[in-house]
């Protein structure tokens, strides 16, 4: 069985409404495993 992976970006608002825990949750639902996260702080230049 081949293994896929997938990135995924959660937006600023999401993060100040405090959905991280929420969208993580339906990613787990929906089958998938989380393997690894970062949380990063991003400028206007990056």
């Amino acid at each position: 069985m081949a293994l896929e992976r997938t990135f995924s970006i959660i937006k600023p608002d999401a993060t100040r409404r405090n959905l991280t825990g929420k969208i993580i949750d339906r990613f787990e639902s929906a089958g998938l495993r989380v393997i690894a996260s970062k949380r990063i702080h991003m400028t206007k230049a990056q």
